[in-house]
């Protein structure tokens, strides 16, 4: 009997012009019907019951860095994740296990996250060594979270295998707990007892995912199969899905808006994904848009850096052909949400079938699953241009009369609350604010997470009486959350709040700056007794006065978008400011090791005056 997985081998499929529909996706008119989850409690039964109802029907369609397409249908998956789960089982895995999980976006690594759900083990994600991380850090952060975890197994993508072996070569387990195995997906592939899936509580966990550490230490969030299923649920009723969508997904699955809002939220729907490497798409941004263009897509997560990088680095020569009449849900989430990328990218990409309609602001985190808010179909597009300095002395989200303003400062609003969450915004004493009033955001509900791993002190933190404090700051205006920002990340000078993202934002638009690398942070300043503003900023510019001018244009870029003026600017060379896993700029670390950054600064500074000895 043949070892080998059940996939369909397309070749190679073509993202750019000339490129026409994929057959799978010709679609002939006709009504769709409102796409609806499966009738499961875990996402091992949602596998099993596409597997069994639609075993035909494309699921996954996996385009690697060649452009080489590889299809898994409904049937296919359900067959190669039993296989790999019965492996599993075979090699010690068990109920309740916690098996790590590190690969790029391949098929290899859904088959092996639902693989451990057929066994009833809880996957954890980690991300896979990289360009940003040392391989010496990456191995003392999979040694502390094997630790934590007590895992049972590890799998790898192949390249990383020998790193892994590595690792655990100075790895020494807590008393109690295995020495985790390393493996690959084709070390599961022979033949085993065949698999029985457990019946799971649906108060079990279903993953762990840790926490990119924008502001802390990393932490697993546990997320049960009530939570994720009920999250998954109501991100497809809010976006108003339906049965002939189809999800593109460019983003990390080990982290949840890559893995859970894009692709196991479709699944749990029966809904196939089209899936991209994270570099696929930094190295060439047209291939997202020919993605969208070649499987007639309709859905698409990303952060607002991504739409922004599509505005300025997609040449119009990409564009020739190009049809996006198909997107109806361009979710955009995960960071601050800038009105001018909403409006630029709906102008670049209009002519060819982008509509405005088509956005959709959102607003979550993996503590919640992924999903918290999210502009409903047929609900107004709403922003908001508010008195900077209303917001900034009393915390008042006070708009503005139309016209040209010096005070001004535009918010998008990210939706109402998904179905079985419920949101408050409250003071710094936790007393719940009026409408119009900025506050930290709290939240309750069905997708709850179940707590961090191993770490109640963590966990007692942000869990009180029920209620999850974000750490996020917003207000609400008739009903819609309106995101201002992260507390940590609030920049306070001489009495007024300030938030790093609409002066990153201004400073990002300088000809010479590198997109979504700019960093503002608030720096104590003892003699004045507040904070300054430091601007750091990436740049390939060398020459010193071209650099002494870039400074002086993001200044005044600075002050003109966000009505303050930084107290300095620190040019510094590209991949300097370090960054999550996620992408999520870590402001909290340059704020607090600033003199690093500037010790890197491109502007050689004036030698001290030598002293004169008469």
């Amino acid at each position: 009997m043949s070892h080998e997985p059940l996939r369909r081998q397309t070749g190679p499929i073509a993202l750019g012009p000339g490129a026409g529909r994929h057959p799978s996706r010709q679609l002939a008119p006709r009504a769709p019907t409102r796409a609806q989850p499966a009738p499961v409690h875990s996402l091992a039964e949602a596998v099993v019951h596409w597997g069994r109802t639609r075993p035909s029907q494309p699921l996954l369609y996996f385009v690697d860095l060649e452009e080489r397409l590889t299809v898994l249908t409904a049937g296919d998956l359900l067959h190669n994740t039993l296989r790999l789960g019965a492996n599993l089982r075979a090699r010690g895995v068990r109920h309740g296990d916690r098996v790590v999980l590190s690969f790029d976006t391949s098929p290899e690594f859904l088959e092996c996250f639902l693989a451990c759900g057929l066994v009833g083990a809880t996957p954890c994600l980690i991300e896979l060594p990289s360009s940003k991380v040392s391989v010496q850090a990456w191995g003392e952060r999979l040694r502390a979270k094997l630790r934590l975890l007590g895992a049972r197994a590890m799998l790898i993508d192949p390249d990383f295998v020998d790193l892994a072996h590595e690792a655990l070569a100075e790895y020494t387990p807590e008393s109690g707990h295995p020495t985790p195995f390393v493996a690959v997906p084709t070390d599961l592939v022979a033949d085993a007892e065949p698999l029985t899936p457990p019946t799971l509580d649906a108060n079990e966990t279903a993953f762990i995912q840790f926490t990119s550490g924008t502001t802390d230490a990393p932490k697993g969030v546990q997320i049960s199969h009530r939570a994720l299923l009920a999250n998954c649920a109501a991100i497809g009723e809010g976006g108003g899905w339906d049965s002939d969508d189809l999800m593109v997904c460019w983003l990390p699955l080990f982290h949840d808006m890559g893995l859970v809002a894009s692709v196991l939220a479709s699944l749990v729907h029966g809904l196939p994904t089209a899936l991209l490497p994270p570099f696929g798409f930094l190295l060439k941004p047209s291939r997202w848009l020919w993605t969208m263009h070649a499987f007639r897509a309709t859905s698409c997560f990303a952060p607002n850096f991504a739409y922004q990088l599509c505005v300025k680095r997609i040449k119009d020569a990409e564009l020739d052909g190009l049809d996006l009449s198909a997107w109806k849900r361009a979710y955009n989430a995960a960071e601050f949400i800038h009105a001018d990328t909403v409006h630029q990218f709906t102008e670049r990409f209009g002519p060819h079938g982008f509509e405005a309609e088509a956005w959709r602001p959102s607003y979550g985190m993996a503590e919640m699953v992924v999903g918290v808010t999210c502009r409903m179909r047929g609900e107004p597009l709403r922003v908001e241009t508010l008195s900077r300095t209303a917001l900034a002395t009393r915390r008042e989200a006070v708009p503005l009369a139309p016209g040209p303003h010096t005070d001004a400062l535009v918010v998008h609003g990210v939706g109402r609350p998904l179905k079985g969450i419920e949101l408050r915004i409250v003071d710094e004493e936790g007393h719940p604010v009026p409408e119009r009033h900025e506050g930290e955001i709290l939240l309750r509900g069905t997708s709850l997470f179940s707590g961090y791993y191993q770490n109640p002190e963590a966990t007692d933190a942000v869990l009180r009486d029920g209620w999850l404090y974000t750490g996020d700051l917003g207000y609400l205006a008739g009903g819609e959350l309106f995101i201002c920002g992260r507390s940590k990340d609030l920049i306070i000078k001489a009495g007024e709040n300030h938030h790093p993202y609409t002066m990153e934002n201004a400073a990002g638009r300088v000809a010479g700056v590198r997109v979504g690398c700019v960093a503002a942070v608030g720096v104590n300043n003892a003699q004045t007794g507040t904070e300054d503003i430091v601007i750091v900023c990436e740049t390939t510019e060398s020459k010193p006065d071209a650099l002494r001018q870039l400074c002086k244009h993001v200044e005044e870029t600075v002050f003109q978008g966000a009505g303050v003026r930084p107290n300095r600017v620190v040019p510094v060379p590209p991949q300097s400011l370090p960054k999550t896993t996620s992408g999520k700029l870590k402001r909290a670390y340059i704020r607090q090791n600033i003199e690093e950054f500037e010790a890197l600064s491109l502007l050689v500074k004036p030698p001290p005056p030598v002293a004169v000895v008469h």
